[in-house]
């Protein structure tokens, strides 16, 4: 990497790799497909890769390739490809996502816990006289905070520590799929959950008695394509890669390739290591904690097998808990670049006017430290809110699920379907095309199809059962980004009408 100044520092190929790998790949996923749906996850993701992820980072290649000298990242594609209207609601829904998604911050503390204990011991915190969802809340309003001050210290700081979490994440990888691999072998290649090729419902339904059914199965389709969506948040930063009319599209490539191998990699090995009743048959286990309870009974097995008694074995498997977690801990230092980058496509290279001028300010390291500032309040407020609520610490939780489980995948209808209307266009230059015209519109056209289609689903499934509380907490989120986009959206353009902007 080369350096100008710090807000002219250039990204390399591998560190652009790293970035891409960094906001799009988490193994946690991986653990979470499995603990949601067994080796039927793969199914899905299949599904999703082919119908989604593969066309999607394609599509984000050529739309990043042809607009890399504009500053607004998903808005400039947007708003070039369709209208300033469309790209604002578009980038505001998706800005969204990502705030949403920061609501969860509270979930630090789980592995707080595992690294002192072994064990998550949250629901029992308590500080002063908060109880324990609001101890956690505060925690998470601590930890946006202290993000947020490394955010504003510029890019290439950002740059060093993305670097130091790919480490982290090789680490865990050693560990936990490695390791499987070590157990599947001692364990005589016999895997610990078994599997049925003759039975055609095996590969559609997996052990979860949530997912048992058509409908529920169905919604899980959102899911698999939602841990492949993020593609486009790095590629805002296409304009200060190295040489990036050649790195960007290679990076996004070869990230393809490792995210789609290792999720289902991971699954295969969680399945040969880890038998799903055993593992997750218990009322304690849910979405924010399922992780720990994979690496306890992976590596129980470990000692048992390397003959401990049970005892010992337990002991495996909360001390290789704790090592996880403070690998994963330090692999945190990847936060604020992910907090930046959302920032970089909603506020930089809108039109004058759209937002107050503060927002687009930047300081000596060339970092918008006034919408850091805005971003930051906004998630502290919602993650105290949801702590100090009500209920119980499994409820808070679950509400953080609900509401980023549709966030992340309903911006990805807009910037696909901008692409439609890119690729009709001949009058926008074109440095990059995978897909030729035609074919670029028919892909584009499945994709949006697919993405429409379960996001809707997904909002009004849980009404459906029943629980319409549930349907608002899915909907809630870009719903009410995108009213606020198009209030703002229709007060530029008054503004604009009575000459009170330049």
């Amino acid at each position: 990497m080369s350096k100008v100044k710090d807000n002219k520092y250039s990204i390399s190929f591998f560190g652009f790799l790293v970035m891409i790998f960094l906001t799009v790949y988490g193994l946690p996923n991986g653990e979470q497909v499995y603990y949601q749906m067994g080796y039927a996850a793969i199914t899905y993701l299949i599904i999703a890769v082919i119908i989604f992820f593969v066309p999607y980072s394609f599509i984000v290649a050529e739309m990043s390739s042809a607009f890399k000298d504009k500053k607004g990242g998903i808005f400039s594609w947007m708003s070039e490809s369709v209208n300033e209207g469309f790209g604002l609601v578009g980038t505001f829904i998706w800005y969204g996502s990502f705030v949403v998604m920061w609501f969860s911050a509270s979930s630090i503390c789980i592995a707080i816990s595992v690294a002192l204990f072994g064990v998550d011991t949250t629901s029992t915190w308590h500080f002063l006289m908060f109880n324990a969802p609001e101890t956690l809340a505060i925690c998470g309003a601590i930890y946006m905070i202290v993000a947020a001050l490394i955010t504003t210290r510029g890019l290439k700081r950002l740059s060093f520590l993305s670097n130091i979490s790919i480490v982290t994440v090789i680490l865990t990888h050693i560990l936990i799929l490695g390791g499987g691999l070590v157990i599947f072998a001692l364990s005589g290649f016999k895997p610990a959950q078994g599997f049925d090729f003759s039975n055609i419902h095996s590969y559609f339904y997996g052990p979860n008695p949530s997912y048992a059914s058509f409908l529920p199965a169905l919604g899980f389709l959102v899911f698999a394509v939602s841990i492949f969506a993020g593609m486009e948040n790095s590629s805002g930063l296409v304009d200060k890669v190295k040489n990036g009319k050649k790195n960007v599209p290679r990076a996004i490539f070869v990230a393809t390739i490792m995210i789609t191998f290792l999720y289902i990699f991971t699954v295969l090995i969680l399945g040969f290591v880890c038998n799903w009743k055993k593992t997750f048959g218990t009322p304690d286990v849910n979405l924010a904690n399922f992780s720990i309870y994979i690496v306890q009974e992976e590596f129980f097995r470990l000692g048992t097998l390397m003959g401990l008694s049970a005892h010992n074995s337990l002991l495996v498997g909360e001390w290789i808990n704790r090592v996880i977690t403070i690998i994963g801990l330090i692999g945190l230092t990847s936060i604020p670049l992910r907090l930046y980058t959302p920032i970089k496509h909603m506020f930089e290279g809108l039109p004058k006017g759209m937002f107050p001028e503060k927002l687009q300010k930047i300081n000596k390291h060339g970092m918008p430290i006034y919408a850091i500032l805005l971003q930051t309040i906004i998630i502290v407020f919602f993650v105290l809110l949801l702590g100090f609520g009500g209920g119980n610490v499994s409820a808070l939780f679950n509400k953080m699920t609900l509401m980023t489980f549709v966030a992340s995948s309903v911006p990805i209808s807009f910037i696909v379907f901008a692409y439609i209307k890119f690729k009709l266009n001949d009058n926008i230059p074109k440095e990059y095309v995978f897909f030729g015209k035609k074919s670029g519109v028919i892909y584009a056209a499945i994709c949006f199809v697919v993405v429409t289609f379960t996001n809707i689903y997904s909002m009004i499934e849980p009404a459906l059962a029943g629980n319409v509380s549930n349907s608002l907490w899915v909907a809630g989120g870009p719903v009410l980004f995108g009213l606020v986009a198009y209030i703002l959206y229709r007060r530029y353009k008054v503004k604009l009408n009575k000459g009170l902007i330049d």
